[in-house]
């Protein structure tokens, strides 16, 4: 056995660990990835949301913010549709529910008047992803937009979420 080099079996031993060590290292950046595509989402909701709050009172005129299960869109007034076109328009990789006063399917209107109030709670939550991400949840009270994680049960209740 005077031979310099490695054998075929360590050789072979040495590959496998390394494919071992690289499906594990794998699944967990798809896991993290997921759940930073998660926590952004749902932060550029609360962000857009907040900015549109923050427009009514600055403008003196309320906004809306129109929420589908796909995407949202923002307005510059309390009007929508027709001549009126959204200023902002996000397309969400993650579908979204919320409460039952948000229709979805016919655009959940969240309206702020010029003083930044907004009558009526409702929360909207990323469908079904438990365990990813850090916050999930935005809800919106009649003078404060929060943000959070759906806690016990799956529903999008405000009385569900843990805010942050």
């Amino acid at each position: 056995m005077g031979s310099r080099g490695f054998s075929l079996i360590e050789m072979i031993l040495a590959i496998g660990l390394a494919a071992i060590l690289t499906a594990i290292g794998s699944f967990y950046f798809q896991k993290y990835q997921k759940s930073y595509r998660i926590d952004a989402q749902t932060r550029l909701l609360f962000t857009e949301l907040l900015k549109a709050r923050t427009l009514a009172i600055y403008q003196r005129r309320g906004t809306r913010v129109k929420i589908y299960a796909d995407r949202f869109e923002v307005y510059s007034s309390l009007q929508d549709g027709g001549a009126v076109h959204p200023v902002q328009r996000h397309l969400l990789q993650y579908p979204v529910t919320a409460t039952a006063n948000l229709d979805l399917a016919a655009g959940g209107n969240i309206d702020f008047d010029e003083t930044g109030i907004t009558y009526g709670w409702s929360s909207i939550c990323l469908e079904s992803v438990p365990g990813y991400g850090a916050v999930d949840s935005v809800v919106v009270a009649a003078t404060r937009v929060s943000i959070g994680k759906k806690g016990t049960g799956d529903d999008c209740k405000t009385e569900n979420i843990k805010l942050k």
